[in-house]
C-alpha cells in the first residue's frame, strides 16, 4: 500500500493544533509552542515528527502524567548555564524556554548550557535549534526518551532513540544541519511500515524468543485504540553499528548523567506502562547548547567560511548513478521556501480530528470555519 498523504494549509494545521491544546488545559503560549514545533516538522518535511506526535501528548494527558496548567520553572543558574524543571508541563513548553534562556545567556558570555528535567516529549528538536540559528548562533540539543533499543549485543530494550539536532550558522547556502536520532528506529516507524504494509528500512527488530533480526514488523506491532502513530512493540530494537551506540550512550551522559534533574532512560517507563495508564514523565532530562560565534570574531567570516565549505562538499565528484548530499539541505530548502501548503500523514490526520480533537468538543469543520473567520 503506498504512503498516503494530503496537503494542507500550514496556519489552519498550527490553528487547529493551538485549539486542541487549549481545549486541553493550556495556555496559549503554551499551546502556540507545540503548534509552532509541529508545524515547523511539516514545513521541514518531516511528517512523522508533524500532527501524529500530538498523540503523544493526548496520551500522557489522559493517564494525567502531563500537567497541562505547569508551569516550567528556573530552579538554578549561573552567568553560563541554567536548570528548568519542566513540572510535568511538555518538553514543547520546557525546551523553548531552555533555547531563549540559552540563546540569552550565550550572547553575553559566547556560549550557554541549559539542562531541563520532569517534562514529557517535544517532538522534533529542529525548531529549537533553528531558534539559535535565526540569531546567527549555533544551537546543539536532545533529551531521552522511553526505552526503545537494546544495548548493543543485547535483545532487550534499556536505551532510548533520542532525537539529535546540531546546527551551524551559514549564509547563502544551507547550513550544516545534522538532525537524526541516534538508534535506527521509534514508535512511528513500527506504525508507518504496518499500515503501509511495508518492510521496515532494515533488519532493526530483535525476536524476543530467537534474537534473529527482521525488518518485518506484523508479528510484534502492538496498536494503541485511537492513535496512527504511537505504537508499542513487542520486540527489542536494534543499534545497528557501535558507532551509534557509542553516540547514543554519550547523549545519555549529557541528557541524564550531568544533568542535574536527569533521569537515565534505563529508568524510565515504557510506551506499555503508558498504554496501561502507569507511568511518569516520558523524558529523563535535555539539554540545549549554544554558541555564538560573533563573540569570537565576525559573524560574517563564520558564514563565508560555512558557504564555502559546503559548496565545495556539493561540488565534489559524484560516483556514476549518485548525487552530493548535503544533510538537511531539503528541509531547510522547504522551510526557505514557505510553501502554501504542507504534507500530512493521512493516517495521523483522523486520529487528530476524529479521536483527540473531538474530546473538547472541536470538529474539523467547526475549526476550518472558525480558522477562516479569523483570516
Amino acid at each position: 500500500m503506498a504512503e498516503q498523504v494530503r496537503t494542507e494549509n500550514p496556519e489552519f494545521l498550527h490553528f487547529s493544533l493551538s485549539q486542541v491544546a487549549q481545549g486541553a488545559g493550556m495556555s496559549e503560549e503554551h499551546a502556540g509552542y507545540i503548534a509552532d514545533a509541529i508545524v515547523f516538522a511539516h514545513r521541514q518535511g518531516k511528517l512523522n515528527q508533524g500532527l501524529g506526535v500530538y498523540e503523544a501528548i493526548d496520551l500522557v494527558l489522559e493517564i494525567g502524567v502531563l500537567d497541562p496548567f505547569a508551569v516550567p520553572e528556573l530552579v538554578d543558574e549561573g552567568p553560563a548555564f541554567a536548570v528548568f524543571d519542566g513540572k510535568g508541563s511538555s518538553g514543547y513548553y520546557t525546551l523553548t524556554l531552555m533555547a531563549k534562556a540559552a540563546i540569552e545567556k550565550a550572547r553575553e558570555y559566547g556560549i550557554a548550557i541549559a539542562f531541563g528535567g520532569n517534562h514529557n516529549d517535544g517532538g522534533s528538536f529542529a525548531s529549537y535549534v533553528h531558534m539559535a540559528y535565526e540569531q546567527g548562533m549555533v544551537g546543539i540539543a536532545s533529551n531521552n526518551t522511553v526505552p526503545l533499543a537494546a544495548p548493543f549485543g543485547a535483545m532487550e530494550n534499556m536505551l532510548s532513540c533520542p532525537p539529535f539536532d546540531a546546527i551551524i550558522p551559514s549564509g547563502k547556502e544551507p547550513p550544516i544541519w545534522a538532525s537524526l536520532k541516534f538508534a535506527e528506529w521509534y514508535d512511528a516507524d513500527i506504525s508507518e511500515a504496518v499500515l503501509q504494509d511495508k518492510p521496515m528500512k532494515g533488519k532493526w527488530l530483535i525476536d524476543p524468543e530467537s534474537g534473529e533480526l527482521t525488518d518485518n514488523a506484523k508479528p510484534y506491532a502492538k496498536p494503541i485504540p485511537g492513535y496512527g502513530r504511537v505504537w508499542d512493540a513487542t520486540c527489542a530494537g536494534q543499534i545497528e553499528t557501535p558507532r551509534t551506540y557509542a553516540l547514543n550512550l554519550w547523549n545519555e551522559g549529557m541528557c541524564s548523567i550531568i544533568n542535574p534533574l536527569g533521569k537515565p532512560s534505563t529508568e524510565l517507563p515504557t510506551i506499555e506502562d503508558f498504554a496501561a495508564g502507569n507511568a511518569a514523565p516520558s523524558v529523563g532530562g535535555s539539554y540545549f547548547m549554544c554558541i555564538d560565534p560573533s563573540r569570537f570574531g565576525p559573524l560574517a567570516a563564520v558564514q563565508e567560511r560555512s558557504d564555502k565549505f559546503i559548496n565545495k562538499v556539493r561540488n565534489a565528484k559524484p560516483r556514476p548513478g549518485h548525487r552530493v548530499r548535503i544533510p538537511g539541505e531539503s528541509g531547510y530548502r522547504s522551510l526557505t521556501q514557505n510553501e502554501p501548503t504542507v504534507e500530512v500523514l493521512e493516517n495521523h490526520w483522523a486520529p487528530f480530528f476524529d479521536n483527540i480533537a473531538v474530546k473538547y468538543g472541536l470538529t474539523e469543520s467547526g475549526l476550518r470555519e472558525a480558522f477562516k473567520n479569523e483570516q
